[in-house]
């Protein structure tokens, strides 16, 4: 599947294009032959083989040891850390603040995929826990801090998988979220009521950069009673951090509405 090409221009640089296209073309850890390669970019095999070659000469891209296969590079991900390193050092006196004011679970995740990668934690001082740790995966859709990222992207990017989201817990028609993440674009905050994990609600907003494109979420959560219970204060002070760290990288407008 040739890559739809969206951008042009006496700027834009052809070869910078094509190896941006075979390293998007990986899926995660997943192991890919030549020839899959050369199928999903549309680029003969001579000139695939190429990039790849050139990429990993600098550690981009790895050659698998079980035959002719390709993976993505060591180099990438430093690189990615080394961004959302930033994002946490200048997100974490925000998650801080929330922490000590409210004394629930707060949580920073970014989006990866579908799912919200969770980048950092801290943890309430009471005694209870959830299944979100550091490095662990959850089903955006499902996710306060997914679904106010979702609700930021371009209409194609936002759908949700599938036919209907199924947590387990209860599930609901596309239709439906559609119209959920048209409201938390409206009002700049979304909710997790028991929707990924039994007992356990959570308030997320986004943060934003300077093109208005969602790079993280923060989230508070805890028990269902409590969190919804506190819903009224959270809400301002978690969309107020968003906004201020939203500011930190260049975006201007708020996040979301205030809240009534």
């Amino acid at each position: 599947m040739k890559l739809a090409r969206t951008t042009t221009g006496k700027y834009y640089v052809e070869a910078v294009a094509k190896a941006l296209d075979v390293l998007e073309t990986f899926s995660g850890p997943e192991q890919l032959a030549l020839n899959e390669i050369c199928r999903r970019v549309g680029l003969s095999k001579s000139r695939t083989f190429r990039m790849l070659h050139t990429l990993a000469e600098r550690g981009y891209i790895d050659r698998c040891a079980e035959g002719p296969r390709y993976q993505l590079g060591a180099q990438l991900f430093e690189r990615a850390s080394s961004v959302r390193r930033d994002l946490k050092q200048l997100a974490h006196p925000f998650m801080r603040m929330l922490h000590e004011r409210f004394n629930e679970t707060v949580n920073l995740g970014v989006l990866n995929g579908r799912d919200v990668l969770y980048i950092d934690i801290l943890e309430n001082s009471r005694p209870f826990r959830m299944m979100a740790t550091i490095g662990c995966r959850m089903p955006a859709h499902a996710t306060a801090m997914g679904k106010a990222m979702l609700a930021c992207l371009p209409a194609p990017d936002s759908r949700p998988p599938g036919r209907a989201r199924s947590t387990g817990l209860r599930s609901e028609p596309k239709m439906m979220l559609a119209r959920e993440l048209s409201q938390v674009r409206k009002q700049g905050f979304a909710v997790d009521d028991e929707e990924n994990e039994p007992g356990v609600a959570c308030i997320g907003a986004p943060i934003l950069d300077i093109s208005g494109q969602p790079v993280a979420a923060i989230s508070v959560s805890g028990p269902a009673y409590r969190i919804l219970g506190e819903k009224k204060n959270l809400t301002p002070a978690i969309m107020a951090a968003c906004q201020s760290i939203s500011g930190s990288l260049g975006y201007r407008d708020p996040p979301g509405t205030a809240v009534k």
